[in-house]
Protein backbone atom coordinates (compact mmCIF):
# COMPACT_ATOMS: atom_id res chain seq x y z
CA UNK A 1 0.00 0.00 0.00
CA UNK A 2 1.31 3.27 -0.99
CA UNK A 3 0.38 6.53 1.97
CA UNK A 4 0.67 9.93 -0.06
CA UNK A 5 2.80 12.58 1.81
CA UNK A 6 0.59 15.59 2.17
CA UNK A 7 1.35 18.72 0.22
CA UNK A 8 3.72 21.31 1.62
CA UNK A 9 0.60 23.96 1.56
CA UNK A 10 -1.35 20.82 3.42
CA UNK A 11 1.28 20.46 6.18
CA UNK A 12 1.50 24.09 6.62
CA UNK A 13 -2.38 23.88 6.51
CA UNK A 14 -2.83 21.39 9.33
CA UNK A 15 0.06 22.90 11.54
CA UNK A 16 -1.89 26.32 11.52
CA UNK A 17 -5.16 24.75 12.74
CA UNK A 18 -3.38 23.01 15.18
CA UNK A 19 -1.95 26.06 16.65
CA UNK A 20 -4.62 28.16 16.74
CA UNK A 21 -6.73 25.56 18.24
CA UNK A 22 -3.58 25.89 21.26
CA UNK A 23 -3.97 29.54 21.14
CA UNK A 24 -7.72 29.32 22.03
CA UNK A 25 -7.54 26.98 24.51
CA UNK A 26 -4.72 28.64 26.60
CA UNK A 27 -7.36 31.97 26.58
CA UNK A 28 -9.00 29.71 28.52
CA UNK A 29 -6.91 29.97 31.39
CA UNK A 30 -5.90 32.59 33.82
CA UNK A 31 -4.47 33.08 37.50
CA UNK A 32 -6.98 32.97 39.81
CA UNK A 33 -5.31 35.82 41.53
CA UNK A 34 -4.16 37.99 39.41
CA UNK A 35 -6.01 36.83 36.17
CA UNK A 36 -2.06 36.63 34.05
CA UNK A 37 -2.70 34.12 31.22
CA UNK A 38 0.15 32.02 30.09
CA UNK A 39 1.08 31.34 26.58
CA UNK A 40 2.27 28.16 24.78
CA UNK A 41 5.78 29.06 25.63
CA UNK A 42 5.13 29.38 29.33
CA UNK A 43 7.25 26.81 31.36
CA UNK A 44 7.29 25.33 35.32
CA UNK A 45 9.52 23.04 36.63
CA UNK A 46 8.58 20.10 38.30
CA UNK A 47 10.54 21.01 41.60
CA UNK A 48 8.05 20.79 44.88
CA UNK A 49 10.49 22.38 47.85
CA UNK A 50 8.61 25.17 49.08
CA UNK A 51 5.29 24.69 47.71
CA UNK A 52 1.89 23.47 48.85
CA UNK A 53 2.67 20.33 46.68
CA UNK A 54 2.02 17.18 49.04
CA UNK A 55 5.95 15.75 49.44
CA UNK A 56 6.66 13.67 46.65
CA UNK A 57 10.10 13.00 44.31
CA UNK A 58 10.34 15.43 42.13
CA UNK A 59 12.17 15.24 39.13
CA UNK A 60 12.91 18.50 37.51
CA UNK A 61 11.44 18.35 34.28
CA UNK A 62 10.95 21.85 32.69
CA UNK A 63 7.43 21.65 30.63
CA UNK A 64 3.70 23.91 29.69
CA UNK A 65 1.90 22.83 32.84
CA UNK A 66 -1.51 23.52 31.16
CA UNK A 67 -0.69 21.66 28.24
CA UNK A 68 -0.74 18.06 30.16
CA UNK A 69 -3.40 20.13 32.46
CA UNK A 70 -0.95 19.75 35.15
CA UNK A 71 0.76 16.21 34.65
CA UNK A 72 4.90 15.94 34.54
CA UNK A 73 6.00 14.69 31.33
CA UNK A 74 9.07 13.25 33.35
CA UNK A 75 7.82 11.35 36.68
CA UNK A 76 4.22 11.64 35.70
CA UNK A 77 3.44 13.17 39.02
CA UNK A 78 0.02 15.16 38.90
CA UNK A 79 0.16 18.41 40.38
CA UNK A 80 -2.49 19.82 42.68
CA UNK A 81 -1.19 23.09 43.11
CA UNK A 82 0.18 25.59 40.09
CA UNK A 83 2.36 28.95 40.82
CA UNK A 84 1.60 31.68 38.81
CA UNK A 85 4.50 33.37 36.63
CA UNK A 86 3.42 36.57 37.38
CA UNK A 87 2.31 37.10 40.88
CA UNK A 88 4.19 33.97 42.04
CA UNK A 89 0.73 33.20 44.24
CA UNK A 90 -0.22 29.32 44.74
CA UNK A 91 -3.67 28.08 43.60
CA UNK A 92 -5.48 24.89 42.97
CA UNK A 93 -4.41 23.57 39.03
CA UNK A 94 -7.77 23.26 38.02
CA UNK A 95 -9.39 26.96 39.49
CA UNK A 96 -7.19 28.23 36.71
CA UNK A 97 -9.32 27.03 33.88
CA UNK A 98 -12.21 29.53 32.81
CA UNK A 99 -15.75 27.05 32.99
CA UNK A 100 -15.20 24.49 29.84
Amino acid sequence: MFLRQPERHERNTVLERFEEAEREAFERIRCPLCEWRPSPSSTWACYAEGTPEPPFQWCGTSWNTFATRGRCPGCQHQWRWTSCLSCSGWSLHEDWYECE
